[in-house]
């Protein structure tokens, strides 16, 4: 198949009780694992890279290993960019292919982010490019709790941010954070299932990384379409590599302890598509 927008994907995931799986790549080997684990799994997926990783990957790279991978698919799949910082950088990656983007601008004022979305939309939409945006602050895993849950998505805010800006869908603070938590995350899950029926979008939450199976299984539950997954990704490729260099030493071949990281990815992945998947029906 060819990459597709992301926007039919996730509105499926909203009727079929099922979450899709936004995995977080940086090379050929992450793009390749998380393409064979949706495969596997007969799940649609997403594709991202995270702003910080243009510069390393390149959008142009990025969407040409995601062009290849997808015709080795029969699951749609979206390439995305993941936490945009401006228009400008938003703008440029659906120049260069990307069928879908992100513009965060959650930690401008309301009215600015607003703005600035509904400019995104008025650009993608045009063009069959789907749009994610950010309302609330999703804050760093380090750090304490009562920091990771101050800056939560106010529901009725959230329900008339969608209507101002059009977007497809609605990223979300709901106690979720990036990276690796210093104590166990505590999840709105009331805030979650109010958000999931004011907004009339699909609803997105990131962090999903070492989150409790049975937390992220009742955020599918509760309606939530799209779960950003790039930590666990990342320390499952490491453990791979450091036990492929474990298993044929230091001279070994470039393709032996990529192929160890790649595999260990696939199985992290295929894990977590499989608790997205937990309640979905016909």
């Amino acid at each position: 198949m060819s990459l597709v927008p992301f926007k039919k994907m996730l509105l499926d995931a909203q009727k079929h009780g099922y979450a899709v799986p936004a995995f977080n790549v940086v090379n050929l080997e992450t793009v390749q694992g998380i393409t064979r684990a949706a495969e596997m799994e007969g799940s649609p997926l997403i594709i991202q890279l995270y702003h910080a990783d243009l510069d390393f990957a390149g959008a142009d790279f990025m969407v040409s290993m995601a062009e290849t991978a997808s015709k080795h698919c029969t699951v749609p799949v979206s390439v995305s960019l993941d936490h945009g910082r401006s228009y400008e950088q938003a703008i440029n990656c659906i120049k260069n292919g990307f069928t879908g983007v992100m513009i965060d601008l959650s930690s401008s004022d309301f009215d600015e982010n607003v703005r600035t979305t509904k400019e995104v939309v008025e650009y993608a939409h045009p063009r069959n490019i789907s749009v994610e945006a950010e309302l609330g602050e999703i804050f760093d895993a380090a750090a304490p709790v009562e920091v990771r849950n101050s800056g939560m998505t106010d529901p009725k805010m959230a329900a008339e941010f969608v209507s101002r800006t059009g977007i497809d869908a609605l990223a979300v603070s709901i106690g979720t954070a990036h990276g690796i938590y210093s104590s166990a995350p505590v999840i709105d899950f009331d805030r979650a299932e109010e958000i999931v029926k004011k907004i009339g979008c699909p609803t997105v939450v990131h962090g999903g990384s070492n989150t409790p199976d049975k937390d992220i299984v009742h955020l599918c539950k509760l309606g939530v379409a799209k779960i950003n997954i790039g930590t666990d990704l990342n320390l499952a490729f490491n453990k791979g590599i450091q036990e492929g260099f474990r298993q044929f030493g230091n001279n070994a071949a470039i393709r032996e302890y990529m192929n160890a990281g790649q595999e260990k990815l696939i199985e992290a992945a295929r894990h977590k598509i499989r608790l997205f998947r937990t309640y979905a029906h016909d």
